[in-house]
């Protein structure tokens, strides 16, 4: 079993502003408090400490813009005593590297402020470029039955922000391995109001074939994917956050990181419809090595490699396929 990196005792007493006198623990400036914490984030090499606790900051005293607790903004602000331990408590977890998402139970991704629960795969940024490249390709007008299949909802990022965008998808169909995946996003769609436009079905992807109950309406126009594609050596080189908190399986792409890719681009042979297209984010050693797996299988396959989009660190992070 891994070990916390950080002891939460060791830094309880420190980090505890409860113990001051009466007439010391109210209307404490912000500022000094900030200052303090963002010492003892940065001497526990917590990542991005700056913006970690702005977010915290302006979760506790519900602030909708960072600027407010930036600055001048922040210098006039003043604590109370209960958002001075409620401050405490989310460094506490933001030490033990918690990622920040988890500590503030929601994030935004595009235009949705989606629930997080842990441990649910956390949207990245990159993967709002994915939806960025599928809305510029599929746009149905009202009259189309245009179908989605999403393999790994998560927490219902990438679907929910397709519904979201497009009005006239009238439906799309969301499975992952994960009860609580499946369950955070069913939470999102009803905070959302996109419930009713979404199937979401727990279901692991570990063949070509997928049960009756998800192809019962026919084939798709769209699959898109975030899949596990971190090789498997490099799972313990990723960061405190990632590996102490998020579910490793929507991360594990087996010892060449392609075993889930596999997998998919076989899906998308039998149940995209012909002209339909498999939309991937992958890791920016792979599309080179996706493309040729294409080419070998052609002709069983009927997939045709259609083309390979940069992220917006330059790397080559997704991939299209056209079913032909």
């Amino acid at each position: 079993m891994l070990k916390s990196v950080f002891n939460l005792k060791t830094f309880q007493k420190s980090l505890s502003l409860t113990n001051l006198p009466l007439n010391q623990r109210f209307s404490i400036k912000a500022i000094d408090i900030f200052h303090n914490k963002l010492e003892q984030l940065k001497k526990e090499n917590v990542t991005e400490p700056e913006n970690s606790l702005e977010l915290i900051f302006a979760h506790v005293l519900n602030k909708k813009l960072l600027r407010e607790v930036r600055g001048k903004s922040l210098e006039k602000l003043t604590l109370t005593d209960e958002e001075t331990q409620k401050i405490d408590d989310c460094v506490l977890c933001r030490l033990s590297r918690m990622p920040t998402q988890y500590i503030l139970k929601n994030w935004e991704f595009r235009d949705l402020e989606l629930n997080m629960k842990i441990p649910v795969f956390i949207p990245r940024p990159e993967t709002e470029e994915l939806i960025e490249l599928v809305t510029q390709k599929i746009d149905p007008k009202p009259e189309d039955d245009c179908k989605v299949l999403e393999v790994g909802c998560g927490s219902g990022a990438i679907s929910l922000s397709l519904l979201n965008e497009l009005p006239n998808l009238k439906t799309i169909v969301a499975i992952d391995q994960s009860k609580t995946a499946c369950e955070l996003t069913l939470e999102n769609a009803k905070k959302l109001n996109l419930a009713d436009r979404i199937r979401i079905f727990k279901h692991k992807v570990d063949s070509d074939k997928l049960p009756d109950e998800i192809t019962m309406n026919g084939k798709f126009d769209c699959i898109i994917s975030n899949p596990p594609y971190v090789p498997k050596k490099d799972l313990l080189k990723l960061d405190p956050e990632i590996y102490l908190y998020e579910d490793l399986r929507a991360l594990d792409g087996g010892e060449d990181g392609l075993d889930v890719i596999n997998i998919l681009l076989k899906l998308a042979s039998k149940y995209l419809k012909k002209g339909g297209s498999l939309w991937l984010e992958v890791d920016h050693r792979h599309p080179e090595i996706i493309e040729k797996i294409v080419e070998m299988n052609q002709d069983d396959w009927k997939l045709k490699y259609a083309a390979c989009y940069k992220d917006i660190f330059k790397k080559e992070r997704f991939v299209e396929i056209e079913k032909v």
